[in-house]
C-alpha cells in the first residue's frame, strides 16, 4: 500500500470540497444553498466554461476580483474569515466578527487589480472552508463577491459581474 502524502491528502480533500460544493450550488430549491448571482446568473452558470472558450470567451487573462461584501442578517453574531488567493499566493486574510441583524462590512481590494486566476475561501464559525473560483460564474472579466450569513445562520455567496468594480471596468473598455 502507498503512504498517504500530505499533498496527496490536501488534494483529496480539495476534490471532495469541489464536489460538496457544487453539489450545494446545483439547483435546488432548498434557500439555505442558494447559489444566485446578483445579476440574476448562477452560480454554477452552465458548466460548460471549456465550451465558451472555445465558441471565442477569453478566459486566458483570468478575472479582475472586486470588492467583497461580508454581511449577517441571523439574529445570533459570526465570525467570517476571508481567504484572497491570487495566482497562488496569498493576497488578503481577514477575519470579521459580526454582530447580530444586518451588520457588515465591505473588503475594498487590497490585492492587485490585474485579472488573473483567483481563488476566495470563506469559513464561518470556524466550520469548512468554502471556496469560491471565477469557473463558478464562468470565468467573467470582473466578479464582485457578496458573503451573507442568512437568517437562518447558513452561509451564502453570491457573485455580481456586472455592478460596482465590474461596472466600472466595462465602462472603460
Amino acid at each position: 500500500m502507498s503512504e498517504l502524502t500530505r499533498r496527496g491528502l490536501l488534494a483529496g480533500a480539495g476534490a471532495v470540497t469541489a464536489v460538496t460544493v457544487a453539489g450545494c450550488l446545483g439547483e435546488d430549491d432548498d434557500p439555505s444553498t442558494g447559489a444566485d448571482g446578483l445579476d440574476g446568473t448562477d452560480a454554477t452558470g452552465d458548466g460548460d466554461a471549456e465550451a465558451e472558450t472555445e465558441a471565442g470567451g477569453d478566459d486566458s487573462a483570468g478575472t479582475v476580483l472586486g470588492e467583497i461584501v461580508v454581511e449577517n442578517l441571523d439574529d445570533g453574531s459570526h465570525v467570517v474569515d476571508v481567504l484572497v488567493e491570487l495566482d497562488g499566493e496569498i493576497e488578503h486574510w481577514s477575519t470579521h466578527d459580526l454582530e447580530a441583524g444586518g451588520e457588515g462590512v465591505t473588503i475594498e481590494p487590497d490585492w492587485p487589480a490585474d485579472a488573473g486566476e483567483f481563488r476566495l475561501t470563506v469559513r464561518l464559525d470556524e466550520e469548512e472552508f468554502t471556496e469560491v473560483t471565477p469557473a463558478q460564474w464562468n470565468d467573467p472579466s470582473c466578479l464582485a463577491v457578496l458573503v451573507l450569513v442568512g437568517r437562518d445562520g447558513g452561509l451564502r455567496i453570491t457573485g455580481d459581474t456586472a455592478s460596482g468594480a465590474c461596472e466600472r471596468d466595462a465602462g472603460g473598455e
